[in-house]
């Protein structure tokens, strides 16, 4: 299994996609707790990315990743936004100079991108965060080394990315506006999560069907 920076390309349009489809439940969960704007920034940051992917002639996964994260920093108004474009200049980062990367190496993106949400947000998995969703596919993925299961446990990190997001249903929130709730906040279910289960899940879907 390799990815080159087309296939990147053809994820940022997935990512764009399911942002789009899932914009008005998005909302709707953001209402609960948040200002609602969630859906509309989503949708709007991975799209601007996908159209910045689609104009650049660029061959390097790691420049590719670093402009998207500049991308959606730019056109994702809302705090999640932020932190998501840190994930993906901090996986640019790690990527840069390279113009594919194995399967095995997903695991390394997952982690970079973590990696740049922790360094720039400073939760912890637990304090019902988008890392709640994103945290145990990192785990099944960086654990993975090997080139044919790559698919397997890429199907195997969504499910576990989505028990992750419903898992926050009875956590205490630490951050943001859900945080004000105090006990109350345990009813909800975290926004940021269930973004962190729609890549994952078309991350997975994109790699399988390419395989």
């Amino acid at each position: 299994m390799i990815l080159n920076v087309e296939d990147f390309r053809h994820l940022f349009e997935e990512w764009s996609r399911v942002m789009d489809k899932n914009k008005d439940y998005l909302i709707k969960l953001d209402q609960v707790a948040g200002d609602g704007d969630l859906g509309l920034s989503m949708s709007d940051g991975f799209h601007a990315m996908k159209e910045e992917a689609e104009n650049s002639s660029i061959e390097d996964i790691g420049i590719l990743l670093y402009n998207a994260g500049k991308t959606m920093n730019s056109k994702a108004s809302s705090s999640l936004g932020t932190l998501i474009s840190s994930g993906f200049i901090e996986a640019g980062k790690v990527f840069k100079g390279k113009t594919e990367i194995s399967g095995c190496e997903i695991g390394t993106f997952l982690n970079a991108f973590q990696k740049g949400i922790i360094n720039r947000g400073k939760a912890k998995v637990g304090e019902k965060t988008f890392l709640d969703g994103f945290d145990p596919a990192v785990r099944i993925m960086t654990a993975n080394h090997s080139e044919e299961k790559v698919g397997i446990e890429l199907r195997k990190a969504a499910e576990a990315a989505q028990e992750g997001s419903a898992s926050t249903v009875g956590m205490l929130a630490c951050w943001g506006r859900a945080a004000r709730r105090g006990e109350d906040s345990r009813q909800i279910l975290d926004p940021g999560s269930v973004v962190a289960a729609l890549l994952i899940t078309s991350l997975s879907k994109y790699v399988n069907e390419k395989q």
